[in-house]
């Protein structure tokens, strides 16, 4: 369902033909891209002032291989760049014909929805709070703009239907339940203390405002801290993937935070520099300490020197036939260096079938290698693992390289 976003990466290749060094600089343009959008629609929404906040902390966004972020060349980033041009039109924060601002609206909206569903329903909710407050406003030009704005969200729904009525038919419900087996951390230890500080700070004297552009924010931030939330309780989300919650709630939480970091200017009316002072370190403080986390985190770090070199050696010393079990985590690494076939591997996503192979992989490993039966009936040859293996029936050949009894596989000295 992400057929737009392959299609733009599919383009790319074509019109530029791009070798694999130059694809690395992808994520950093479309990143740069995400800055200057956050930019230029909080500088027309509040100030420039605090759309220079904003394009900071979108600039120190976090990535982990659970979440995304901007690190990765995968389409939740776009929610970085297109939610903020989309609300540019929505809000109509640009003074140009009405028919100008919901045809682009309709056509970024229409993008998403065949780009990646996750984004569009964050940017729909936004939308939907923002339709809501307007038809119910006694004025009749908010009332106005909230028809022409269901007609915009209601066309590029009826045009995204073939994207998703397959996926629909075939799952039914289960095709908007999502279940994951990784927890992160929670939304602070993640986001960074200080700028959830200032997040909370912004949120609460934003919510003295009328500004419908403002509660539709506050609203939808609330809406996906909560997705996470009940996801935490309940292993399940619904409509919007936990994993895929983080990064357009911390692109909220940016434009929110602004307004906190802003606030500080306030402290001392008297004295304006002691603001201006306070603010200044606070925003060194926030981003030393992020740039600090980003330039440390490990991403792909699933095996170490001794496993690759062991994996080399599995390569090297066993029929290309042979099936191999593992970690689940390793055995992703596994499977390309060694060539060979594994048992169960940690599946990218919701996968009922391949978890239910890696909890069996699990169950093993924690009878310390036992279960002869097991490794017969699956045709499981050999055996790596850093644990504690006590079967006789497993020969060590090497240091957490086990080979079965009964299979053909005879070590080279």
């Amino acid at each position: 369902m992400e057929r737009a976003w392959h299609t733009f990466l599919a383009s790319i290749y074509f019109l530029f033909k791009p070798n694999i060094v130059q694809w690395s600089y992808l994520p950093t343009i479309l990143h740069t891209l995400a800055v200057l959008s956050v930019y230029y629609f909080v500088s027309k929404l509040y100030s420039k002032k605090e759309a220079l906040i904003s394009a900071l902390l979108i600039a120190l966004i976090p990535s982990n291989v659970t979440m995304g972020g901007p690190v990765f060349l995968i389409p939740i980033n776009l929610s970085l760049i297109f939610i903020p041009l989309a609300l540019i039109f929505a809000f109509r924060l640009i003074k140009i014909k009405t028919v100008y601002n919901y045809l682009p609206l309709f056509a970024i909206t229409t993008f998403i929805l065949y780009a990646h569903p996750p984004t569009a329903v964050a940017l729909l909710t936004i939308l939907g709070f923002y339709f809501l407050l307007n038809i119910f406003s006694k004025n009749n030009e908010c009332r106005q703009k909230a028809k022409f704005l269901f007609i915009t969200m209601l066309f590029s729904i009826i045009i995204s239907l073939p994207n998703y009525i397959p996926e629909i038919q075939k799952r039914g419900l289960e095709s908007v339940t999502f279940d994951f087996w990784v927890h992160l951390q929670g939304i602070p230890l993640i986001y960074g203390i200080l700028p959830t500080i200032f997040f909370i700070i912004g949120f609460y004297f934003l919510t003295k405002t009328e500004k419908k552009e403002t509660w539709c924010l506050l609203l939808t931030s609330i809406v996906l801290v909560l997705n996470v939330f009940l996801f935490t309780k309940s292993g399940s989300s619904y409509i919007l993937p936990y994993q895929r919650t983080h990064i357009p709630l911390f692109l909220l939480m940016s434009i929110i935070a602004s307004h906190g970091y802003m606030k500080l200017l306030e402290l001392k009316k008297q004295n304006k520099k002691l603001g201006v002072i306070l603010m200044v370190i606070c925003l060194i403080a926030t981003a030393g300490i992020a740039i600090e986390r980003n330039v440390n985190t490990s991403y792909y770090h699933l095996i170490d020197n001794e496993d690759y070199e062991s994996f080399l050696w599995i390569k090297e010393n066993s029929p290309s036939n042979a099936t191999i079990l593992s970690d689940s985590w390793k055995a992703r690494a596994l499977a390309p260096v060694a060539e060979k076939g594994v048992y169960a591997v940690m599946p990218f996503g919701p996968n009922k079938e391949q978890m239910k192979l890696v909890n069996n992989a699990n169950n093993f490993f924690a009878e310390n290698c036992t279960n002869t039966t097991f490794l017969i009936e699956n045709n499981i040859a050999i055996v790596y693992t850093t644990g504690n293996c006590q079967n006789q029936d497993l020969i060590q050949v090497k240091d957490n390289i086990y080979f079965l009894k009964q299979t053909n596989i005879s070590s080279k000295p």
